[in-house]
């Protein structure tokens, strides 16, 4: 079959990567031996992709999105219909998988994959392309005869090695490759991601990855890891990586096997990762940063020993005491380190948004950031504020489900929304120099910014004003990035 595998890009500041999940399944429809296009891309700013879809002219069409771009992809499958109105829909991903029937329905879609993706697409496309229908394709669902058939979840996969790398062959790499890069306040050139496990047994309420990858977390191992790593090297010159995983730290042993194999290959490839305060020892920390590692983001989200609790953080012991050691671990060993926050969670008061501030000022992480309590599909939290009345029902999935953006919080709990942002600007505003000056590797990319919005007087005009509309510090630096991304990716500027 011909297959075009489309995503809606949601612009959001520098956060800006290759889509990793369908890039996995590109690989192992290829793999299967089918013809593939791949196309990651705003449709907002971009108006090549019906075109360039249409010269392709596939056989099914598939489209990945995340809650952000739910309209973006709606939008984009209404002009896909117009112009190819007799080709084979689909959809997956997180928020497919969360609201399956309903994105079946309102795409107008012929079938969509739910959980992992990547045996069930190839199976539905082994049959499709037999003439056959998609009765028992284990996470397939699809309409026969106006009602919704499920055919169940398929078994996760087990052994992830068994994967082929991301078919990043498939689309051009040079826009990502460009400073800043995704490791926040590092900023350098040819970064990307890397996934190495699937799965996480911990419960926070404002997480649903449980729903695409189970609770029982399965682990690539080190040596699979670092082949990928020294393939991005080889291919693209590769500098830094970041492990997007929920926690790269999940299995030291792993951990110490995965650094074990970089020191004996000597690959110089700097990288960072997410982390748990309580998965942090002294000799495993040693060990990470000998084998290239830059910085460590944790989760820390509260400095409150109630909230951590309400937000299912608490763990054994007293958290915000490990939330201290780690970091100050890190400062002795000269390993950078990103914190973010959330404020507007349930029960907090001003008092625990003070022990926030308090702890985020003693701690005194590279990079700090304070988001909004972001509701997303599939969450418990999500859950929670629909029962409660928190969130409106039918506030529709777009944009305003970005974390990082927003000026307005979704729900509000104990503040209200307006003095839930101006709790936010407060907190985000008293960070800014040391977020984004505090390292000197980071004058060169700004430099280059500056030049390039010194060009663009519109730029530096839409900063200014929406600086005077929001009086947030970082928003100039987040708009700044995302104009910066808009050239380098589309060549133009809003």
């Amino acid at each position: 079959m011909k297959i075009a595998l489309l995503n809606s890009q949601v612009l959001d500041g520098n956060n800006v990567v290759p889509p990793l999940g369908l890039l996995y399944v590109a690989a192992v429809l290829e793999r299967a031996g089918h013809e593939l296009l791949v196309i990651d891309a705003d449709p907002d700013f971009d108006n090549t992709i019906v075109s360039t879809v249409l010269e392709f002219d596939p056989d099914l069409i598939g489209l990945a999105f995340l809650t952000p771009g739910y309209q973006k992809a709606l939008g984009l499958r209404n002009k896909l219909k117009q112009a190819l109105p007799d080709k084979i829909y689909c959809s997956g991903g997180f928020h497919t998988t969360v609201k399956p029937a309903e994105t079946l329905n309102e795409l107008d879609l012929d079938f969509v994959v739910v959980g992992e993706g990547e045996d069930t697409i190839v199976e539905a496309c082994e049959r499709l392309s037999g003439g056959q229908g998609l009765e028992g394709v284990k996470g397939a669902m699809y309409r026969r005869n106006g009602d919704v058939v499920d055919n169940g979840r398929r078994e996760l996969i087990e052994d992830l090695d068994s994967l082929p790398f991301p078919a990043r062959h498939l689309i051009d790499m040079s826009p990502y490759l460009k400073p800043p890069g995704i490791i926040r306040g590092h900023a350098e050139a040819n970064q990307t991601t890397i996934v190495t496990s699937r799965g996480c047994a911990y419960r926070c309420i404002y997480c649903g990855s449980h729903n695409m990858f189970g609770r029982r977390s399965r682990l690539r191992s080190a040596k699979n890891v670092v082949d990928e790593m020294e393939y991005l090297k080889k291919t693209f010159g590769m500098k830094g990586i970041y492990f997007c995983d929920d926690s790269f730290t999940l299995s030291p042993k792993r951990v110490r096997e995965f650094c074990d194999e970089i020191i004996e290959r000597k690959l110089d490839v700097k990288w960072a990762c997410h982390s748990r305060v309580d998965q942090t020892g002294r000799d495993l920390l040693r060990s990470m940063k000998e084998a290239g590692l830059v910085q460590l983001d944790f989760g820390v989200e509260s400095g409150s020993t109630k909230i951590l609790k309400v937000l299912g953080k608490g763990g054994a012991g007293d958290r915000t005491e490990q939330i201290k050691k780690s970091f100050k671990l890190c400062t002795e060993l000269k390993i950078r380190t990103l914190a973010t926050f959330i404020v507007g969670n349930p029960e907090e008061t001003e008092e625990d948004i003070q022990e926030s501030f308090g702890l985020a000022k003693e701690i005194k992480a590279d990079y700090t950031a304070f988001y909004f309590l972001t509701p997303y599909p599939g969450s418990e939290i999500y859950k929670t504020a629909i029962e409660k009345g928190w969130l409106d029902k039918d506030l529709p999935f777009s944009e305003m489900w970005s974390h990082r953006q927003p000026e307005m919080p979704l729900i509000s709990i104990t503040f209200s929304k307006e003095e839930l942002s101006r709790i936010r600007r407060r907190l985000q505003n008293h960070f800014f120099i040391r977020n984004y000056f505090s390292n000197a590797r980071n004058f060169s990319f700004y430099f280059l910014l500056l030049i390039i919005v010194l060009k663009k007087p519109k730029i530096i005009i839409d900063a200014i004003m929406k600086l005077f509309k929001t009086r947030r510090l970082d928003y100039v630096a987040e708009a700044f990035n995302a104009q910066y991304w808009l050239l380098k990716k589309y060549q133009k500027t809003t």
